[in-house]
């Protein structure tokens, strides 16, 4: 096939890659609560000017900057954050499908071939790939960043000595390390790996001009950043971290992060990969003439995409993973588990297996029966699995351990946006909120909140002792802490039911000492009917909820 028709095949390949995906993502319409939570610092940010969750409150409650400023961007010309966030998830799920056809040309040198397609139709394909294009999160963005900066680093560094500078790389790294904390570790396992070759294959120490530019390009976007942040809010880390960082990490990764790895692996079916380790021989083409660069080297590829990948593994699960289903921390080793299937099944299909003396076939051939023979084959295979998985993910409950199902998620989100309304309609605007969730019910009430999780408050994310070892809520507010801020409504005890809740006679007697009372919200349109909450006695929220007198 000529090199006219291959760029050919390949794009419309990618073309289809990229709609599937688009309509992919269609069948998981939801927004999470947690994506609230930047959405209200994005109204902030785009209503008063200041990146904060209550109104003169510096407490950096996120740890995803970028995507909350250009949220608050768009919300500045009009564009709502629920709706955009989904655009832009999809947008950046595009641009990775892009990416990781741009990794396969990168690795065969710029040559054009039709298989370079399959690993973006096999992403495509993934429930969990497409399910994090909604969401209202930052887990698209920062992994097409990421995924850019890793095909940038291998673009320039296929030479030796390197002679292109490395700074786009690095700039593409301080971006994804401004979207998440975990681009830091990123941009050092890059740093790492071209120390490594630099000292193994080259035997030098000292870097290159080029290479000077990796540093260069994180540090600068990356060290304004940092000064900006810890002005503004007086600590080096996102308030989230010290939340999180409670101890017992290697019990959470028992607990919580193995299953949590394995839920991925089983539903994925990525484990279906590791026979192919035994029969695969990774090979690059040569370079064409006039075609700018050669192929990096397969063992350098492979070194640093396996540096990259096993190591960010290994932190999701010692972290715990996360408390949501379909493996979001996951997301941006997908990619790169699509590109290894890709370039070994090609492998296998060309005939080019480990066992042999010699290869069959180039690895820049094109064989379009053995291509369509191994695409009729896989890709039905992997959409019935992404069938499953949307089956899986319609359930209001998980079957085997604690995870939120994309269906709880959705519900549990859409009653808080129910409830907030309901607060911003019938009670002042200047009533204090105590919640355990500060997401949709705080963006849409628009009221000041504390959440007892520690999200917002410095004192619980650095003083208060953990509580727990659910993955984001390991720490809780005491009590006594929660009343000295004499929140209106006390909601983070809240009890959504069918009925009011009629409290027994100790319980009443309990929190009447302390000042409250329970009073139960029946917003339209909620099921259960009725969310209760703790109200103080003394304060007067209007018809409905009225001081008691004499208390």
């Amino acid at each position: 096939m000529t090199s006219r028709r291959a760029t050919v095949v390949s794009v419309l390949l990618l073309a289809l890659a990229a709609g599937g995906l688009v309509v992919h993502a269609l069948f998981y319409p939801f927004i999470t609560d947690d994506a609230y939570i930047s959405f209200r610092y994005s109204h902030n940010l785009a209503y008063h000017g200041e990146l904060t969750f209550n109104l003169g409150e510096r407490v950096e409650g996120y740890t995803n900057f970028l995507w909350t400023f250009l949220l608050g961007i768009l919300l500045k010309l009009g564009l709502r954050p629920d709706a955009m966030s989904r655009i832009l998830g999809a947008a950046f799920g595009v641009a990775s499908l892009l990416l990781l056809h741009a990794l396969s040309r990168v690795y065969r040198g710029g040559r054009a071939n039709g298989w370079d397609s399959l690993g973006a139709l096999l992403l495509a394909a993934s429930a969990h790939f497409a399910v994090w294009c909604s969401g209202g999160l930052e887990t698209q963005m920062f992994s097409a960043l990421a995924l850019g900066g890793i095909v940038l680093y291998l673009r320039a560094a296929a030479g030796a000595p390197v002679a292109r500078s490395l700074w786009p790389s690095g700039l593409l790294f301080a971006l994804a390390a401004m979207t998440r904390p975990e681009g830091l570790a990123l941009f050092g396992l890059t740093g790492l790996h071209r120390l490594g070759a630099n000292l193994l294959g080259e035997r030098r120490l000292l870097p290159t001009r080029g290479e000077l530019g990796l540093l260069v390009g994180f540090l600068v976007p990356f060290g304004a950043f940092f000064a900006w942040r810890y002005g503004y809010y007086g600590y080096p880390l996102p308030n989230t971290f010290y939340v999180k960082a409670s101890g017992g990490a290697a019990a959470s990764a028992l607990k919580w992060g193995l299953p949590y790895l394995g839920d991925f692996l089983r539903e994925t079916r990525l484990y279906l990969l590791a026979p192919l380790l035994l029969l695969y021989r990774p090979r690059t083409a040569a370079s064409e003439p006039g075609v700018a660069g050669a192929p990096p080297r397969p063992r350098f590829v492979w070194s640093y995409l396996a540096l990259i990948a096993l190591p960010f593994t290994g932190y999701v699960v010692l972290v715990g993973g996360d408390f949501m289903a379909m493996g979001r921390f996951l997301v941006p080793v997908l990619p790169l588990a699509c590109f290894f299937a890709q370039e070994a099944l090609r492998e296998l299909a060309l005939g080019n297996l480990r066992f042999r003396a010699a290869p069959s076939a180039p690895p820049d051939a094109w064989r379009p029966l053995r291509f369509a023979v191994v695409a009729l084959l896989l890709l039905p295979l992997a959409s019935w699995n992404s069938v499953l998985a949307y089956r899986e993910s319609r359930k209001l409950s998980y079957r085997r351990w604690g995870l939120d199902t994309v269906a709880y998620l959705d519900r549990f989100a859409a009653d808080r946006i129910t409830i907030g309304r309901w607060l911003r309609r019938n009670l002042p605007r200047t009533t204090y909120l105590a919640v355990g969730g500060a997401g949709a019910i705080v963006y849409a009430s628009q009221m000041r909140a504390l959440d007892t999780f520690g999200l917002n408050d410095l004192f619980i994310a650095h003083q208060a002792p953990a509580s727990g070892d659910r993955p984001g809520h390991t720490k809780s507010a005491p009590e006594d802490y929660i009343l000295r801020q004499r929140p209106d409504l006390m909601c983070h005890q809240a009890k959504h039911q069918g009925a009011p809740y009629r409290p027994p006679p100790w319980e009443e007697a309990h929190w009447r000492q302390r000042g409250y009372r329970w009073v139960c919200l029946d917003p339209p349109g909620l099921d259960p009917a009725y969310y209760c909450c703790l109200k103080r006695l003394d304060r007067d929220l209007g018809p409905l909820f009225p001081a008691e007198v004499g208390s």
